[in-house]
């Protein structure tokens, strides 16, 4: 067993490493050949063959034996092999045994293949070859393994191989005591398992069965206790996608000699006996304790040291797999793996008076090694609890942070620091008897902001641009720096390029900038900043002709686990602690009908939230995400609700933005309430506006003359009888989406009742405005082909009302969505500026003008009068 948890982080040579360890590394062993131990118990292998379905490789195996004597510290295995194709022969035709020459010897009873019924022999130990096999060395992982390997000669389709070997010697670091796990599994079916512990009489074992191994039998042979188990026609055990790592089905049994946790904790404590730092290591803590200003300073400087500048490397050949380095040899060689730099900073700390022990844990079974017995072998990690506050009469568990040494890069003051959530741990200190619970704390957050900024539809020389800011907090921070600091910047400039260029796959995405980042590691926050032009991002459909553009939350889609359809056996992993924060900000060239939602979902081990909303002030949709953990799994009796849950924040993940132009309304965003006050000031109008028709100032100073249309009248005339239609179509085009859209109405909500209630009214006010004036603007323009005496006075105040209209109605939009800036405040100027001009002409001219006098002379009652002008009469204006 080795203890480690540290990404790779460069590149060794071998030829370095072994120079470096070569006081650590023995000579290659040899193996011998002997019989088979007399204590070991004869099984005659049993089970039924497979299918063709049940194996692969074109092999399988139709026997393992396992027996182990813990008198003579001696294990036997047998297996037998059987080679059923072609692809079997280059499959099984080799045998390879893995040991520790430290402690252990191996000694081989049989090689045989069985042909036909013959048996031919391949035990010859000059044909063994016995090399270093390091397979943690890209790990940093340098544990003095060997094996023995056997390439057989002259296999054939059909042969049945049987091989038999014994490995002596424990490793001393367990004190004589055994613990182990007996598994009842296969990869492929295996026909038979057998396994079995002689023990001496008094020794005294405890079990522990897990997911229904075979029955236990225990019998007395020669004064021992034989407990064995059989299982037959074993099947692998499949898993569903997602699983965490903690999680097994497979049967087995944990067997161990250590009877409490008391007893683990006096075995580790033997091992770490911290030692007063003596050399240049106490130097070096005198040289802190004179620069540091306080406790948590000298502590915060003693944790950089220990996980910035001690690389992460484990020699951990015999006891050394358990048992850490001396702290003053780790500090001068500057390399230790999680053991010796824990060992390390607890001797730094301690030599100042600061309470630091190591605490053993489980990368993998987290929490769930509680679930096992006690054994030294549960634990293939080790941190560091250190007091940050001093000893009350209320003493708790906030008194304590936990430090992973391995970790490295790490930001922000020591009690803030990041402790990966392994859930349990056992800390080894005296007096301790039961594990303890190490806190999830500072887990962190990551907020992602995706800005797209889209150019106007149907302009292929317009270009838009992408800028994406990302914010690491806490751990996640740390993680990132780490990452980051390992990487080529270059190449991640390049990846995230390729990431968007995927995602616009249609349109043309090019990098603007080099890549920013700041990391604030006091704080310990780390941040990106992307930017990148945006080139023909819209698409237009050749059924319709409509241009749209597809919104499709990427980032987060990639971090989430999608579950397939079919009912599922296993829990649901999560990554935790993980909260992410995941904005879409989608601004857009002019006003737009986008869907307004909003709803979150909270279970026992997840929070996903989703808004969806318009910001007209901005011309902007807003698409907010979360996805927050607070467990790292889902049970599998709430699996089905996760993967509908997951569904729907998939569903709202993807989006089509098609032009307001040609989208039309949307029968599930129609505000019913506004349809029916639209209906309302319809009818208001026309009653409203037939009645004022009868209105008539009954004086006339020409009774005899009503004249034709001439003169500047031409020009009014133009613009009162266009004045209904050009109302109309700015009305049913433009306004009315906004005004019937329950979008739009919600659209201030976020900004509280006050704002929200005051921009209701003025769409109201805007909606009865430009209802009524259209009923005004066909009132006058029929007035005036009528030629009567109501109009000049009606069109007065109908100027006059439309300028006011327009500039409360710009003070009140400016009042509620800020100052207009840009083209928007130029087109309110424009249009106010226009109003002004046209009610500065045309009211002095409808006052004073003889002609308006002349013409506009029809009662209510009267018959239009038609008649030439008279000799003297005024003579029309000319028109140019």
């Amino acid at each position: 067993m080795t203890f480690t948890f540290r990404p790779i982080r460069l590149f060794l040579s071998v030829l370095c490493v072994l120079a470096m360890c070569a006081g650590e590394l023995r000579a290659a062993p040899s193996i011998g050949i002997k019989p088979v131990p007399s204590w070991v118990v004869p099984v005659t292998p049993g089970g039924k063959p497979p299918s063709a379905k049940d194996f692969s490789g074109g092999y399988y195996l139709s026997f393992i034996d396992k027996q182990v004597n813990l008198a003579s510290k001696s294990t036997y295995q047998r297996f037998v092999r059987q080679i059923v194709s072609e692809s079997g022969i280059q499959n099984g035709s080799e045998i390879s045994v893995t040991f520790d020459p430290a402690y252990e010897r191996v000694d081989f009873h049989e090689v045989t293949v069985w042909r036909g019924g013959q048996r031919i022999s391949h035990l010859k130990q000059g044909d063994f070859k016995v090399m270093p096999v390091e397979s943690e060395r890209q790990r940093f992982i340098y544990n003095g393994f060997h094996s023995a390997s056997l390439v057989l000669k002259d296999i054939r389709k059909g042969d049945r191989i049987d091989v038999a070997y014994s490995t002596t010697g424990w490793n001393p670091v367990f004190m004589n005591k055994y613990s182990d796990f007996l598994y009842f599994n296969a990869y492929d079916y295996i026909a038979h398992i057998h396994n079995s512990i002689l023990s001496p009489a008094g020794r005294v074992l405890h079990f522990k069965d897990f997911n229904k191994p075979p029955v236990r039998t225990t019998r007395n042979l020669s004064g021992n206790t034989l407990y064995e188990w059989d299982a037959r026609n074993v099947k692998n055990n499949t898993y569903d996608d997602y699983v965490p790592g903690w999680y097994g089905k497979e049967p087995s049994v944990q067997v161990t000699e250590f009877g409490s946790w008391k007893e683990v904790v006096d075995w580790g404590l033997y091992f770490y006996q911290v030692p007063v730092p003596g050399g240049a290591l106490k130097a070096k803590v005198d040289e802190w304790k004179s620069q540091s200003e306080s406790t948590l300073d000298f502590i915060g400087k003693a944790v950089r040291f220990v996980q910035d500048e001690i690389r992460y490397l484990g020699i951990e050949t015999g006891e050394n797999s358990h048992r850490p380095h001396k702290p003053e040899e780790v500090f001068a060689q500057r390399y230790g793996d999680c053991k010796d730099k824990t060992f390390l900073l607890c001797a730094i700390l301690r030599s100042n008076g600061i309470e630091c022990d190591p605490v053993v844990v489980d990368s993998y079974k987290r929490s769930q090694i509680a679930e096992n017995l006690p054994s030294p072998a549960d634990f293939n990690h080790v941190i560091a609890r250190v007091r940050v506050q001093e000893k009350t009469a209320k003493d708790s568990e906030f008194s304590f942070t936990f430090i992973d040494a391995t970790m490295s890069l790490q930001g922000g003051a020591v009690p803030q620091m990041y402790c990966p959530p392994y859930g349990k741990g056992l800390l080894l200190k005296s007096g301790q008897t039961q594990l303890v619970t190490i806190p999830d704390h500072n887990g962190g957050n990551v907020d992602i902001i995706e800005d797209i900024y889209l150019p106007e539809t149907g302009d292929s020389t317009a270009e838009g641009r992408i800028q994406v800011k990302t914010a690491y907090y806490k751990g996640d921070a740390d993680d990132f720096r780490a990452q980051f600091q390992e990487g080529d910047v270059s190449e991640t400039e390049e990846n995230y390029l390729n990431f968007y260029k995927d995602l616009f796959k249609h349109a043309v995405v090019e990098a603007t900038d080099t890549l920013e980042y700041y990391d604030q590691r006091e704080g310990n926050s780390f941040s990106l900043v992307e930017r990148y032009s945006l080139k023909n991002p819209w698409k237009r459909d050749s059924a319709s002709g409509k241009f749209y553009f597809e919104v499709f939350g990427k980032t987060l889609y990639t971090t989430l686990n999608i579950l397939p359809g079919r009912p599922r056996k296993d829990p649901v992993s999560l990554k935790f602690p993980s909260d992410q924060n995941y904005t879409i900000n989608v601004h857009m060239p002019d006003a737009w009908n986008v869907p307004a939602d909003k709803w979150e979902i909270k279970r026992n081990s997840y929070i996903i939230s989703f808004e969806s909303k318009y910001l007209p002030e901005e011309y902007t949709w807003q698409l907010k995400y979360q996805f927050k953990t607070l467990k790292d799994h889902v049970p599998v009796e709430e699996a089905k609700q996760f993967k509908a849950d997951i569904d729907k924040l998939v569903e709202n993940l993807e989006y089509q933005l098609t032009e307001p132009k040609s989208a039309g309304f949307d029968a599930s965003d129609i505000n019913g309430w506004m349809v029916g006050l639209l209906i309302a000031v319809g009818i208001f109008a026309v009653t409203f506006f037939r009645r004022l028709y009868r209105y008539s100032p009954g004086y006339r100073q020409y009774h005899e003359s009503g004249v034709i249309l001439g003169g500047w009248l031409i020009l009014l005339a133009i613009s009162v009888g266009f004045a209904p239609l050009t109302l109309v179509v700015q009305f049913v085009g433009q306004q009315l989406p906004v005004y019937v859209s329950s979008t739009y109405w919600d659209a201030m909500e976020a900004r509280g009742m006050l704002i929200s209630t005051a921009y209701r009214a003025l769409l109201v006010f805007e909606l009865c405005f430009n209802g009524a004036m259209i009923g005004y603007a066909v009132l006058v323009a029929v007035l005036f082909f009528k030629k009567r005496d109501s109009f000049p006075t009606l069109y007065i105040y109908f100027l006059g009302i439309n300028l006011l209209g327009i500039i409360l109605d710009t003070c009140l939009s400016s009042a509620l969505t800020g100052d207009m800036v840009g083209g928007e405040l130029n087109n309110t100027i424009a249009a106010i500026g226009r109003a002004m001009f046209f009610s500065a002409v045309w009211i002095p001219y409808l006052i004073k003008s003889s002609r308006v006098q002349r013409t506009f002379v029809n009662t209510y009652n009267d018959q239009p009068v038609e008649k030439e002008l008279s000799e003297g009469a005024e003579v029309a204006e000319p028109l140019e």
